[in-house]
């Protein structure tokens, strides 16, 4: 155990897990299997992914991923239709094709895993969801004419291990190695990484179980509908009437243009990766490392994003932990990034405590210091590009 300079109690990973891992490790009541437990996660969103280009970078990752865990690997999913299943090899080669392969109108949802079915918690798991290029022109009422072969939004991409995984210096370089492959290989708008509770690839009645454990233990990061959340980091502005009857439509925020998305991260984690669009709100990549510029906290320039680490290793907010202090100073500068009315994290679950739209903002606000000012209103107009 360390003591940071306010002399409160840091937990490595090791510590947190010999301490609280009954706690986080939960386990089917009808079977006995475990269904959450908790691992390190990492989670990117980025653009373009139904380009050739694209998905050779994300064939790149998976084949990564598998020379990495391959031995703890059974199981997977190829396709929207496909069933959660064992893969022999040529299963795994057919995972492998439908990356490169998918035609560019259809999404691609390929999984790796090493639960051996669809109601386990993974140990390790690698899976990606991109979205779609238009198959045809299509006019909006209006006159706006989105184009063939146009991108309709960001892809999302997110793998995790143990958190046992990072208990050594050793474990965190191969973790952080990782992160740093996926970075140079996608275009990377942004993301986080760190702790999270892992639940099984059919999760949804765990929902509330994952909601207890972040109020428990701040570090948690809620993630079971990370593939949701490229909508919040996506942008997308209009000219004309009203955004049902655009004249035209960007997928960037052009000065002068009214916002439709304007794009938000979601806050921060260990990792908080925030592609050029957010560095540019921030005054710039300089701006950046002098207001976070301290010894404890790292900043590295990957491909299309910026990755800032608040720590040497993950924290799992703990009771005695209190807030894990480098994550909020991070919090500090990026949390003017952050949409001011986030849609919620979970869908409803009647009679259960959940992350509904209320409980999200208060989540995603948890790193805020009292008295810390409100958030940024959203613009109706794209402000001009600042110098």
């Amino acid at each position: 155990m360390m003591n940071s300079s306010h002399k409160k109690t840091v937990l490595t990973p090791a510590e947190a897990f010999s301490r609280y891992g009954e706690e986080l490790c939960q386990h089917d009541n009808r079977g006995g299997g475990l269904v959450i437990f908790p691992g390190v996660i990492g989670t990117v969103f980025f653009e373009r992914g139904s380009k050739p280009d694209v998905r050779r970078g994300l064939l790149a990752c998976f084949d990564r991923f598998e020379q990495l865990f391959g031995p703890y690997l059974k199981s997977g999913r190829n396709g929207e239709d496909g069933r959660f299943s064992r893969k022999t090899p040529r299963g795994v080669e057919a995972i492998r094709q439908a990356i490169l392969e998918v035609p560019p109108a259809v999404k691609l949802e390929v999984v790796r895993s090493s639960a051996i079915d669809e109601d386990s918690a993974a140990a390790y798991q690698i899976e990606t969801l991109t979205n779609r290029a238009m198959a045809s022109d299509y006019k909006i009422p209006g006159g706006a004419i989105v184009q063939k072969g146009r991108d309709r939004g960001l892809s999302h991409m997110k793998f995790w291990m143990p958190m046992d995984f990072v208990n050594t210096p050793e474990g965190v370089r191969s973790y952080e190695a990782f992160l740093r492959f996926v970075c140079e290989q996608l275009p990377v708008r942004g993301g986080y990484g760190g702790l999270s509770s892992i639940l099984p690839y059919s999760f949804h009645e765990y929902m509330p179980q994952e909601w207890a454990l972040a109020q428990r233990f701040s570090g948690l990061e809620i993630d079971s509908y990370a593939f949701i959340q490229d909508m919040e980091y996506n942008t997308m502005s209009y000219a004309g009437e009203s955004a049902e009857r655009p004249t035209e439509i960007y997928d960037d925020l052009p000065p002068g243009a009214k916002v439709k998305r304007y794009g938000f991260i979601k806050g921060v984690n260990w990792y908080t990766l925030i592609g050029d669009l957010f560095v540019d709100r921030l005054g710039g990549e300089a701006a950046v490392r002098a207001q976070l510029a301290r010894p404890d906290i790292g900043i590295e320039r990957v491909g299309h994003c910026l990755l800032i680490r608040a720590g040497d290793f993950p924290r799992l907010g703990a009771p005695e932990e209190g807030l894990p202090e480098p994550y909020v100073f991070v919090n500090r500068v990026l949390r003017v990034l952050r949409n001011p009315a986030p849609p919620s994290l979970h869908t409803n679950v009647p009679g259960a405590d959940h992350a509904d739209p209320d409980g999200t903002r208060r989540w995603e606000a948890r790193f805020d210091l009292p008295g810390a000012p409100p958030l940024p209103r959203t613009p109706e107009i794209v402000p001009p590009k600042r110098n």
